[in-house]
């Protein structure tokens, strides 16, 4: 099974899975409720179906005594049901990823070469443009911002965020630090948030922390 990173640290557990298997074999190994076998029924795409039983698998090798169910709310955010745990979910093109905790949090990944120029404007500030531009790997900056903004996006619940507008990064050396900081300002909902990213298989994948 490509489990291939766990990690347990104060802020909650991530699991990090390579979808290598087809559809058909992760389904061998996972055990599914009525809800989600009803759900993995509607997803025609081979892709979109290994996506959903890698998050299935993850959570079963997270929480291997219990028996979680995944809810969505309107907007599409999972919760667990009938715990104490946060959870978020996320994917790129080769993994999938979970991070569980009792903090407020969020989880992205994104393949490092994914290229997102022609949205750099409508995610980025003009300030954060400059600090893409100067950097030494504007590449790696841009897919790390955009990352940073979707895990602060999926940890506030809150629809019609402009990313370029309400959620800011504050600069910092990527090649020194691994942690960074965020903030959402919204009408619905101001945070603060504390960022964290890794490089997993050339994906970067960044998490939050809401204060």
């Amino acid at each position: 099974m490509p489990l291939i990173e766990k990690i347990a640290n104060q802020n909650g557990t991530i699991g990090v899975w390579e979808l290598k298997e087809t559809a058909d074999d992760l389904l061998k190994s996972c055990h599914l409720n009525s809800a989600d076998t009803a759900r993995l029924e509607t997803f025609k795409a081979e892709k979109r179906r290994k996506e959903f039983l890698a998050t299935r698998l993850l959570l079963q090798k997270l929480l291997p005594e219990s028996q979680e169910v995944i809810d969505r709310d309107e907007f599409g955010k999972p919760s667990l049901k009938d715990s104490g745990l946060n959870i978020s979910i996320t994917h790129s093109a080769d993994l999938a990823a979970i991070i569980l905790s009792e903090k407020n949090i969020g989880i992205d990944i994104e393949q490092l070469h994914r290229n997102i120029d022609k949205i750099v404007t409508r995610f980025a500030s003009p300030k954060e443009i400059e600090f893409i531009e100067k950097s030494n790997d504007p590449q790696l900056v841009k897919i790390l911002l955009w990352s940073a903004k979707e895990a602060i996006f999926k940890c506030c619940g809150v629809q019609g965020v402009q990313f370029n507008r309400q959620i800011a990064i504050t600069p910092f050396d990527y090649n020194l630090h691994s942690c960074f900081s965020g903030a959402l300002q919204h009408p619905d909902n101001e945070a603060a948030y504390d960022l964290f990213f890794r490089m997993i298989k050339n994906n970067i994948m960044v998490y939050c922390v809401q204060h």
